[in-house]
């Protein structure tokens, strides 16, 4: 090889290795999370599945289940110390078929809320019938102008089928730099001869007025169920967190596509676009279902997920763990934020940054008595 040419090629080879170090050394800072034990308070005496957002003027709001087959709000004016008295946000509904005069009760579940640029505020939801054939496992959305007070009549997204074997799941929002809103949820609509189930997404582009019809399917693992989806961006790529039971239990995985022409193709089993979370993987008999991950406002990556590891197998009895990294991957570090006795449990969690380096934890929760209720610790990102 001439001189010259030998020259580019080692200039090459060192950017090349340059940038790998400049990653790895961002992603060696390792981070850790501090929790404030005295920030641990209870949001709702009965309730599950909850989720957080800062409003834009400061206040927070919390969604959750309420345990009777509704989903209320609760807002925060104080950081979280006190909350307001409940405010239904979707009630459940009885729904009687029209052709046989059978009727069933639709609870509303899996709340997750964003707030758009202009103050608005959308709801989304599952939609879940008690008695199966009647009315189809749905997402809905709704609305409010006025921080939470109020809100819009329900507007119909998508319907699965109306048997839970062949639902729909776990609506979650992305908000694109362009203004494009996206919802992703998981579903098993598309595969009626099979236990396999997908990830699918909608969008507007218009601040949730007017949705696609026909879902893109983001991710499908053959003979799997990937589930439980929650996406972020960093401008360039969304990352998305979903459950994989490739192992046979679910484990923490990420899928990745472009923010400027998401998801064109769908991430399937083989795909480079999909990888384990952990940097340290756990055992196969372990699980770890029901990821959340956030990006902070300093660029720090937090998943937390439900696990049995160091507890019993029954999934049931599963607690919030949390890990952390400067990357969306490798994540480390993993604590517990809530102190849960064995025979208790701590599921259906969910994160939020609060800004200055402080996240919240959310989680359905009996660790200190009988009844499942919405509890909130804070914690500090640190590095060690």
């Amino acid at each position: 090889m001439p001189y010259t040419e030998r020259l580019i090629f080692i200039s090459i080879l060192l950017l090349i290795f340059s940038a790998c170090q400049g990653e790895k050394d961002h992603n060696d800072q390792y981070y850790y999370i501090e929790w404030d034990r005295a920030s641990l308070l209870r949001i709702a005496e009965e309730g599950g599945y909850p989720r957080l957002r800062r409003l834009n003027d400061g206040s927070f709001l919390a969604a959750y289940e309420n345990r009777q087959g509704d989903v209320v709000v609760k807002r925060s004016s104080n950081e979280g110390v006190s909350w307001d008295d409940p405010v239904t946000a979707y009630e459940k509904f009885e729904f009687v078929d029209p052709a046989s005069s059978a009727s069933t009760v639709v609870n509303i579940a899996n709340p997750e809320i964003v707030q758009l640029a202009n103050g608005d505020i959308l709801l989304a939801s599952n939609l879940r019938p008690r008695k199966e054939g009647l009315y189809p496992f749905s997402i809905a959305l709704k609305r409010s102008v006025d921080k939470g007070r109020t809100w819009s009549q329900a507007q119909i997204l998508y319907q699965a089928a109306p048997f839970f074997r062949d639902g729909c799941w776990e609506p979650s929002f992305l908000i694109l730099p362009d203004g494009t809103v996206q919802i992703y949820f998981a579903n098993e609509s598309p595969y009626r001869n099979s236990d396999e189930q997908e990830i699918s997404m909608i969008r507007s582009v218009d601040n949730g007025y007017t949705w696609s019809e026909n879902p893109t399917t983001v991710s499908f693992r053959q003979g799997y169920r990937d589930g439980m989806p929650v996406a972020i961006h960093d401008g360039t790529n969304i990352y998305l967190a979903i459950e994989d039971n490739l192992s046979g239990q679910f484990k923490p995985y990420i899928i990745r596509s472009a923010v400027g022409s998401p998801w064109v193709e769908a991430v399937r089993k083989d795909s480079p676009y999909r990888y384990s979370a952990l940097r340290s993987p756990l055992p196969d008999t372990v699980y770890a279902g029901a990821p959340y991950l956030i990006r902070t406002e300093n660029n720090v990556y937090v998943l937390s997920y439900q696990t049995t590891n160091n507890r019993s197998f029954d999934w049931e009895r599963s607690t919030m763990e949390i890990q952390v990294s400067g990357v969306p991957s490798d994540f480390s570090n993993p604590s517990q934020p809530f102190i849960v006795p064995l025979s208790k449990e701590a599921k259906w969690n969910s994160l939020a940054d609060l800004g200055n380096n402080t996240i919240a934890a959310l989680a359905s929760t009996n660790f200190e008595g009988e009844k499942i209720g919405v509890w909130m610790i804070k914690g500090k990102i640190r590095k060690q």
